[in-house]
């Protein structure tokens, strides 16, 4: 017996199901969080107290997206309680893209059954491969529908198992999501027209259908008719809706979606093949003809498919799935036709028989059980890097309100709110703990504001709620309710540009300029300048204030080393690079540990520790420090200390957790950091940290317990 029969249908459908399993599990690790999950985990994790709790009336009353049938989110639900405690929410919104992987690629295992090579373009078509690799609705019953037309083609009498399977996969694919049913006028085609079983047992199909519709939708027990009735008008009313309405779709753009590789325009890094949508809906079209003298329920599933897509207004993109199984069946027709034809032309003209070579049969068995282990071990790596990844998220301007992925300056409120500085405005965003691009925006900038700049490169808070934001052109300062800003002339410096702002314990607010620093006590400026003070150079990058036992300390880090000033005494001192132990280049970070330790954050000296005393120098030649260019520093919980650096002589960045003697680096090809460079760290009272980057927006880590 041959190991592998390079013929055999069975090794080629499972070639196609290893390669839709693979392709999907790197998405499902690699795809950012789109739209609609973080409203599916959400309303998992909700049902998941629900039953903890055992309210059943609780699960059947579930107020949330009601539109849509609960039976994914419960599956999410029973995926939170499986988790436990440990059900963070990246877990859990992890662990939902893998049930929809496990649909995903059932439902190209069951289109291999009917036609292994419309089985491999379901496989590649990259708008399955998104929407089945993420946290979505779409993948169960993309699998029940097209399990429910497979039942029925392999039923060969009336009421045998395959009769009872297609009825019941019938109601869960309703049951999973209605935009799927339109698949009934499919299955009841064939039932009528090629298995012409009797029109009376129609009803008992139906009945079991419904049955199972019922059974899988616990938001009809209570009151089946008008809960039905209200879920089906809150799409109608909703496709008339205002979002619906200002996203503006035209009626064609169902043709669109399957026309163009979308999922590889959206997400290139993530789908790194070009795509082959738009070959199989050319080929699907051709394929109609051919279907129809063969296969005329593919037909009637392409065209009723893409009608009900048209003539409904709604438009989105996922949508698309419910006629996309019939698309492949039809190019899978289309591309043999077309194989066959080169065929015969190559066994009538021998173009290529004389100069191609021919390895034998062990060569190709030993080939291709290269690439099976080859591809078991990247699915087994691709999972583990899916796992480092819970934790992290990201916003950015293209899933949020976020102004702009320049973020300066991350400060948490003493309410709770994330307070941002950005190159386009200050954001005060209040979210939620679970759902990280939800919650409120506000956005001031100078349009709608005193703003004096709209890059905003500094925040602090003071006691009375208010914020100070230091800009390129001033500082503002809001209290709620009124602005009042500050220039140059108001400082008694020559430049304005704010690169620090900090509130002491005496409630006067210092800043750190490119001209010099100056304090405020509430009526009157006083400015520090190198002409009349000892600071070291006028540029200074970062400040920090230490209460100490006999007053308040003012650290200013500047572009060659360390000023330290006792506004009490007026006494200064420096830390300059040299004998001190301070690495070179310009003071970007200043940290007071909770040991009382000043931290030091150099750009290209790596960073040094003071303890009152002695310099302690870390740097990549003695330490496991990624670069020697370091942002930004951040103490998260006692001894425990995040080190943003960036890349030298290229864009991007690392983060590392240093705990004093081992280090941990999060890479973004091993972790869900974005690779970009973090310029500022701050925590919220739950314990996630945000890291402000230049170029990504903001990143969210929410440490493992």
């Amino acid at each position: 017996m041959e190991l592998i029969n390079l013929r055999s249908r069975r090794f080629w459908i499972f070639v196609v199901v290893l390669l839709a399993l693979l392709i999907r599990v790197w998405a499902a690790n690699r795809l950012p969080v789109d739209f609609d999950e973080p409203v599916y985990v959400q309303a998992g994790i909700d049902y998941a107290e629900l039953i903890k709790s055992g309210d059943l009336m609780g699960v059947i009353n579930y107020p949330e997206n009601p539109e849509h049938p609960p039976l994914i989110k419960l599956l999410y639900g029973m995926i939170v309680l499986a988790l436990k405690d440990q059900a963070q929410w990246w877990l859990v919104l992890l662990s939902s893209r893998y049930l929809s992987v496990l649909f995903g690629t059932l439902a190209v295992l069951i289109v291999a059954l009917m036609d292994p090579l419309a089985g491999g373009l379901m496989a590649v078509q990259t708008l399955m491969v998104k929407y089945t690799g993420q946290a979505y609705l779409e993948a169960l019953p993309l699998f029940a529908s097209v399990f429910a037309v497979y039942a029925l083609l392999k039923s060969s009498k009336l009421y045998d198992r395959w009769f009872w399977f297609s009825a019941f996969t019938l109601g869960m694919t309703a049951a999973g999501k209605f935009s799927y049913f339109p698949i009934l006028i499919v299955v009841l085609y064939l039932y009528i027209f090629e298995k012409k079983y009797p029109w009376k047992s129609i009803l008992i199909f139906l009945f079991v259908g419904g049955a199972a519709f019922f059974a899988l939708n616990p938001s009809l027990w209570s009151d089946p008719l008008d809960r039905f009735i209200g879920s089906i008008l809150f799409h109608a009313q909703y496709s008339q809706g205002e979002h619906v309405l200002n996203v503006g779709y035209p009626w064609y753009q169902p043709i669109l979606w399957v026309a163009r590789s979308w999922g590889y325009e959206w997400h290139p890094g993530v789908i790194v093949y070009f795509g082959f949508d738009g070959l199989i809906f050319l080929s699907g079209l051709i394929g109609l003809r051919f279907e129809w003298q063969n296969r005329r329920w593919v037909v009637v599933w392409l065209v009723s498919g893409m009608l009900f897509l048209l003539l409904w207004p709604t438009k989105w993109p996922q949508y698309a799935l419910v006629v996309l199984p019939a698309f492949c069946l039809s190019a899978s027709v289309s591309m043999t036709r077309a194989y066959r034809w080169l065929q015969e032309q190559e066994n009538y003209y021998q173009w290529f028989t004389d100069m191609l070579p021919k390895p034998s049969r062990f060569i190709w068995v030993g080939a291709i059980l290269l690439v099976v282990v080859l591809a078991l071990g990247w699915l087994v790596n691709s999972i583990v890097i899916g796992f480092n990844r819970v934790g992290w998220s990201n916003i950015n301007s293209a899933v949020s309100e976020l102004p702009s992925n320049t973020v300066y300056a991350v400060l948490i409120s003493s309410e709770g709110d994330t307070i941002l500085g950005t190159n386009n405005g200050a954001v005060i965003w209040s979210f939620t703990d679970n759902v990280r691009d939800d919650g409120e925006w506000t956005i001031y900038n100078q349009q709608n504001s005193s703003l004096p700049d709209n890059r905003v490169l500094s925040v602090a808070e003071d006691p009375d709620g208010g914020y100070w934001f230091g800009t390129r052109s001033g500082l503002a300062h809001y209290d709620g309710s009124q602005w009042k800003t500050f220039v140059k002339q108001d400082f008694g410096l020559q430049g304005e540009e704010v690169h620090a702002v900090a509130v002491d314990s005496q409630d006067r607010v210092w800043i750190g300029t490119n001209a010099g620093a100056a304090v405020f006590d509430g009526d009157h400026w006083v400015s520090f300048s190198t002409q009349n003070s000892p600071l070291l150079v006028p540029l200074i990058l970062s400040m920090e204030i230490e209460q100490s036992p006999t007053g308040d300390v003012v650290w200013f880090g500047t572009a060659v080393g360390v000023n330290r000033l006792e506004p009490d005494s007026s006494e200064w001192e420096q830390i300059t690079p040299g004998n001190s132990g301070l690495g070179v280049g310009g003071v970007s970070d200043l940290l007071i540990d909770s040991s009382g330790r000043l931290w030091i954050a150099t750009l290209g000296g790596g960073f040094s520790i003071w303890d009152g005393s002695d310099i302690s120098r870390y740097s990549v030649s003695n330490s496991d420090l990624p670069y020697n260019i370091v942002q930004a520093v951040y103490e998260s919980d006692p001894g425990v200390f995040w080190i943003a650096t960036s890349i030298p002589n290229r864009s991007g960045g690392l983060v590392s957790r240093f705990d004093g003697a081992k280090w941990e680096s999060f890479p973004p090809n091993r972790s869900g950091y974005s690779g970009a460079e973090t310029m500022t760290i701050s925590q919220t009272v739950d314990g996630k940290l945000l890291f402000g980057t230049l170029t990504a927006g903001v990143d969210i880590y929410e440490p493992k317990d």
